[in-house]
């Protein structure tokens, strides 16, 4: 068996549609034989990794599958191995590195749950 990273996209509905359209992309470690069935077992089950749920005002979330947008072999799962990979080409670069900043410190500030 072997693993993959597939890229599965969704589109977030949050009540009636009426906002700003959201989609969320997740890179799922799926194990197969090859990667026709690792997308067979994606496209599959990836209407269950995201069940729907109720925001605080009561409007159900619904993550809406759209399809698999990538795939690739990780060959050895080793501490630090690349899982995905994003290019991006921020409009404002100082907005882009004040909001990689935040998230940071948003990242480090959180409690540990090591044990």
């Amino acid at each position: 068996m072997k693993w993959f990273a597939v890229n599965c996209i969704y589109q977030v509905i949050c009540g009636e549609g009426k906002h700003t359209p959201q989609f969320n992309e997740q890179t799922r470690l799926i194990q197969a034989k090859g990667i026709r069935q690792a997308l067979s077992k994606a496209n599959l089950n990836a209407v269950h990794f995201n069940p729907s749920l109720n925001n605080c005002q009561g409007d159900k979330i619904v993550w809406k599958f759209l399809g698999v947008g990538g795939i690739s072999e990780v060959v050895e799962l080793t501490d630090g191995a690349e899982v995905s990979s994003k290019m991006v080409e921020p409009q404002s670069v100082s907005l882009y590195l004040e909001k990689l900043a935040h998230r940071n410190k948003s990242l480090t500030n959180q409690k540990r749950f090591d044990n």
